[in-house]
């Protein structure tokens, strides 16, 4: 590879765009580099180093990244259009751990002209902007807050693994149900919305648990019991 492209590369930790490239080097020189499979392209215009490219043959390159270098990459890719969300967004807040082979998840105003390729799911959100207090950064990068992740992901995840990130973001102090509830307000057509709706209704009540929330619901109830705080 061109000492140039390589010290560009490293510098992009591993990831290098079009637009940066031909800041310093010809283009083809990129070119060359992706034909000697020194350069994997990943999304239009977004390259990464071959060697960080693993997971499932066969799969979408984009998956087949660290997750920490696939979201790197789809953001390159929207070039300040869009912002991780969803379950995408979750593992930055650190709710979710994100896995190799996991779709990357980018929210983009409804005017951009972004759409879904194999291996990242955009999603055009009305109002949107790319920018506080719509969105935030956690650890360098542009992520949805935290409210509109835990409802975006809802419908997304197994029935069984929906309450999890929610309970946990409350027990966190990353949140509160009643800000929760704005954000599930904005949303009237969720999957399985009502299900959300009485999951906020027993942390508010004070259910910091899965187990607490059953002892609420079948224990702690019938003739004669307490008002419980």
């Amino acid at each position: 590879m061109n000492s140039v492209l390589r010290e560009l590369v490293e510098l992009g930790g591993g990831l290098v765009t079009l637009g940066a490239a031909r800041q310093v080097v010809p283009s083809w020189t990129l070119e060359s580099a992706c034909r000697n499979g020194e350069l994997v392209r990943v999304l239009p215009e977004v390259f990464v180093a071959a060697h960080l490219v693993g997971g499932r043959p066969g799969a979408p390159a984009l998956s087949r990244l660290d997750p920490a270098l696939g979201h790197r990459a789809a953001l390159a890719w929207a070039g300040g259009r869009g912002a991780l969300s969803h379950v995408s967004a979750l593992g930055m807040w650190g709710l979710r751990p994100p896995a190799v082979g996991d779709l990357v998840h980018l929210s983009t105003p409804t005017s951009a002209s972004l759409r879904t390729r194999p291996g990242v799911v955009v999603h055009r959100r009305r109002g949107l902007l790319i920018a506080p207090p719509h969105v935030v950064v956690r650890q360098g990068l542009t992520v949805t807050r935290l409210e509109h992740a835990l409802v975006d992901s809802w419908p997304a995840l197994p029935p069984a693994e929906r309450p999890a990130p929610v309970i946990r973001a409350v027990n966190e102090w990353l949140t509160t149900p009643e800000r929760l509830g704005v954000a599930l307000d904005s949303a009237p057509r969720l999957t399985d919305r009502a299900a959300f709706r009485t999951l906020l209704t027993r942390l508010a009540d004070g259910c910091r648990s899965p187990l607490e929330i059953w002892g609420h619901e079948h224990v702690f109830t019938g003739p004669g019991m307490p008002v419980f705080r």
